[in-house]
């Protein structure tokens, strides 16, 4: 295997490089960062350094933007209080917009198709579960996207048409849907 230049070398090692620093912490968040470690079979400081990576690469930005949490609970009634499924999908295209202009700009310095991908794959991460797979054909990859969201299928339908609005005009490719349900979809784009 060829060996990295000297200077390539220094910005792969400083990209991950570690370092030591103390805090004090309350004893029951340690206790609890253990157990949830030992259940990972990772180290503690391992799960840490995760979930400080997770809060400074995205939560922080998430915050800013103003995303809450919202039970799952509380979507349901609002997705079945609305009976026009044109509105959910109008709703759904026009802030998938919004999003592609306001929330990856500021993620990212240039909103394209890879911006994108990884703003979808921290965006995903606040849903029930996601499962992301790239088939590479040498000249594009497909990106394939299952997310689980277990809410109900007017949700579905206001996800499909968020990610229409979203993913269309920054990829200039058309998102294909293969399954849409009460708890999920599955959808596949290409990036060239």
């Amino acid at each position: 295997m060829p060996s990295l230049p000297s200077s390539e070398k220094k910005k792969e090692d400083n990209k991950n490089k570690l370092t030591h620093q103390g805090f004090r912490l309350e004893e029951q968040v340690v206790k609890t960062l253990a157990k949830e470690a030992v259940r990972n079979g990772i180290s503690v400081s391992s799960l840490v350094n995760k979930i400080l990576k997770n809060y400074v690469t995205h939560e922080m930005q998430f915050e800013e933007l103003g995303f809450i949490l919202v039970s799952k609970d509380f979507l349901r009634k609002i997705f079945n209080v609305i009976d026009d499924e044109k509105h959910i999908e109008d709703f759904g295209k026009e802030f998938g917009t919004t999003m592609a202009k306001e929330y990856v700009s500021y993620f990212y310095p240039q909103v394209n198709s890879h911006t994108l991908v990884q703003f979808l794959d921290y965006w995903f991460r606040r849903f029930q579960s996601c499962k992301h797979i790239v088939e590479d054909s040498g000249r594009s990859k497909k990106h394939y996207f299952t997310v689980n969201h277990d809410i109900n299928i007017k949700f579905s339908i206001a996800l499909k048409a968020i990610l229409e609005g979203l993913i269309e005009p920054v990829s200039k490719t058309t998102v294909e849907f293969r399954e849409i349900t009460a708890n999920s979809l599955t959808f596949s784009f290409d990036v060239v």
